[in-house]
């Protein structure tokens, strides 16, 4: 059986349509379906609930799933804050140029969470437009975007079996659904059933970040996406999502993207 990391550095993928970034609309329901070739679906905004045969899994920002062939998925979301999905399906092909399935092709237990979105879906947008231009250079856009964006998630899927807690795995996606509540670190242990020291440490080994980091990082993705897509203010921005000062938003939104609020939507928004 092939590691995702060996075909991803001496393999091919080969991503096949329907490959985009997809905002649901409010009625959108996936009805289960069975996958004929590998999927990757990852949620960037909005929260849910996906079935996978007879397992039911949340859906909050960074939840990624890469399921073979064979697989059943099915979903559904919160029409207040509908599903916002970067998806692709993929022929994956093994370092002698034989086509795995997915007995032959190890892949990270579902769902992987992502922790660093602001450098994932970067990586997804390059590899949407590099497949849709269709010229030499977009697809070699879309090859080494791709092959970036599947490393990173076959890192953040190397969490060790007994350090996996499905416990804390909610926490964590509680947090993405709802970045500006006034979380604290008592807060996510009690939910954990942990103590406040060890789910700094599992907080810090799953994500690589301090909780404190990790509630900042979940806050300022949202304020990207709210900028984006939303008439906001930035102070209205703010407010929602926990702040009281807005300085101290612009301070921390500097130094998690490396630009001010203001400077990064003009960008984002022309």
């Amino acid at each position: 059986m092939e590691s995702l990391d060996r075909v991803v550095a001496a393999g091919k993928v080969r991503p096949a349509p329907p490959v985009g970034i997809t905002r649901c609309e409010a009625v959108w329901e996936l009805r289960p379906y069975r996958l004929e070739d590998f999927l990757l679906w990852c949620v960037l905004d909005g929260v849910g609930r996906a079935v996978l045969g007879d397992r039911e899994i949340a859906l909050a920002p960074g939840a990624c799933l890469l399921l073979p062939p064979g697989a059943a998925l099915g979903a559904t979301h919160d029409p207040r804050r509908p599903l916002r999905v970067f998806h692709l399906h993929a022929d994956f092909i093994g370092a002698n140029g034989r086509r795995l399935d997915g007995a032959s092709l190890a892949l990270p237990a579902a769902p992987v969470l992502i922790g660093d979105l602001a450098t994932f879906e970067p990586l997804a947008r390059e590899v949407v437009a590099g497949y849709a231009a269709g010229t030499a250079a977009g697809k070699l856009r879309c090859d080494l975007a791709l092959r970036l964006l599947l490393l990173q998630l076959h890192e953040a899927g190397r969490v060790h079996p007994a350090r996996s807690d499905p416990k804390l795995a909610a926490v964590l996606l509680a947090v993405k659904e709802d970045p500006g509540r006034p979380w604290t670190v008592p807060e996510l242990a009690a939910q954990a059933g942990l103590s406040a020291s060890q789910v700094a440490r599992r907080i810090k080994e799953q994500t690589g970040r301090s909780p404190q980091a990790f509630v900042i990082r979940a806050r300022i993705e949202r304020a990207r996406h709210l900028m984006r897509e939303s008439p906001l203010s930035l102070k209205q921005i703010a407010a929602t999502l926990g702040y009281t000062d807005v300085y101290f938003f612009h301070r921390q939104f500097k130094a998690v993207t490396g630009l001010t609020p203001g400077q990064w939507r003009r960008r984002e928004t022309p």
